[in-house]
């Protein structure tokens, strides 16, 4: 119930009479918003005005103490799922109006943000990924409001029972985001979310979860000797959950590897055939490949070795001259003294001679003299010289 005095639970409700002698209601209740020295409960007894019943609330802390029990104790994790998600679902649809106190509003949130990530922490322990990641988003959604709207009364009032800002937007919020990055990374498992979200979208998630888990860990750290026993529990906290995110870090890394290297082993498979399965097959196309050049190595050698003795070489071109012989026909000597137009043309040459004073030259000396301008001598001269 909510009472003039704050919140809590009826222990006793008694009948008595009034100033006016009129039957009335004592209830008496004990205040769960109340810290004594000791942290000892307070009691208060009302009677006018009557408290206000809060039924919404108080099942959800009821379900949400099951559930702890079912997930702690027993280990049922299927039973503690569904008792959290009863717990949401029996405050998700309160109605508040002007008569709702920031004391209510701050248990609905509390109620829903916790019982959130615990039901997605069962999902993931039932491997259950796309609901994890849902409660862990609701949580995150009423995060974000909250954090949107600091300062003001609901979250001062949380702050001032103890729920700081490094539980609310670090601890809980990196919590969140860790239950959404290892549902993303398990999805990862399907190829085709390797590059529309699963791997990548989890190693993004999990950058987002450091950087809110070391943002209060340095602030924690920078007045470390002012600070309070919540901070100091908290710190603890943060600094496992930074563990927690290398290590699921280092996990999607090597996951994002090994679906890599899978794709492209199902890409040989599909297109290319895969070459590590066949190494006979590899062998053969490798004796036949050197088979081929041998051969085609063969073939160059012995027009190379025709060539030579078919076509005339480059000296000789010049010997017999560059303008009126033709590649096809070797020189046939012929001294350009000899007059006489009847006597036989003398046979071609099949062969090349490669003497250093060739037949031109010695029939020229025999019958010219050496005389330098004689016409052939002239008409030669230029491969005569080359040729020396």
């Amino acid at each position: 119930v909510v009472c003039q005095y704050g919140r809590g639970k009826v222990t006793c409700v008694s009948s008595i009479t009034d100033a006016n002698n009129e039957p009335t209601q004592k209830y008496s209740i004990a205040l769960s918003s109340w810290r004594l020295d000791g942290r000892s409960t307070a009691t208060c007894h009302v009677t006018s005005p009557p408290p206000r019943v809060v039924r919404n609330v108080a099942l959800a802390q009821t379900q949400k103490s099951k559930a702890t029990n079912y997930f702690s104790q027993r280990k049922d994790y299927n039973l503690a799922m569904t008792t959290y998600a009863r717990a949401v679902d029996a405050v998700r649809n309160v109605q508040h109006d002007h008569t709702s106190t920031n004391a209510v509003r701050a248990d609905l949130v509390v109620v829903m943000v916790t019982c959130s990530n615990n039901a997605a922490t069962c999902c993931i322990k039932l491997g259950k990924w796309d609901e994890a990641s849902q409660f862990a988003k609701n949580a995150l959604i009423l995060l974000d409001a909250l954090y949107g709207k600091r300062g003001r009364k609901i979250h001062t009032f949380l702050n001032g029972e103890g729920t700081i800002d490094s539980k609310l937007f670090g601890e809980w919020r990196a919590k969140s985001y860790l239950i959404v990055a290892r549902s993303c990374m398990e999805e990862g498992d399907i190829p085709v979310l390797l590059e529309e979200g699963g791997i990548p979208v989890a190693i993004g998630v999990l950058k987002k979860a450091r950087v809110i888990a070391m943002g209060y860990i340095d602030e924690i750290k920078a007045r470390q000797q002012t600070c309070s026993k919540e901070e100091k529990a908290s710190l603890k906290s943060l600094m496992l959950q930074v563990k927690e995110i290398r290590k699921l870090s280092v996990e999607c890394s090597d996951k994002k590897k090994a679906t890599k290297k899978m794709e492209k082993r199902r890409a040989k498979a599909m297109f290319g055939g895969d070459q590590e399965n066949s190494p006979p097959a590899k062998a053969n196309e490798t004796k036949e490949g050197q088979q081929q050049v041998g051969t085609t190595q063969k073939k160059d050698k012995e027009k190379r070795s025709v060539g030579v003795t078919k076509t005339t070489p480059r000296v000789d071109m010049h010997a017999r001259g560059v303008n009126d012989q033709k590649e096809e026909e070797p020189y046939v000597g012929k001294s350009s003294l000899n007059t006489n137009k009847n006597s036989p043309r003398p046979a071609a040459r099949k062969s090349v001679s490669f003497s250093q004073r060739p037949p031109q030259i010695k029939e020229f000396e025999s019958s010219a003299g050496g005389n330098g301008d004689d016409p052939w001598y002239s008409e030669h001269k230029e491969a005569l010289i080359m040729l020396g």
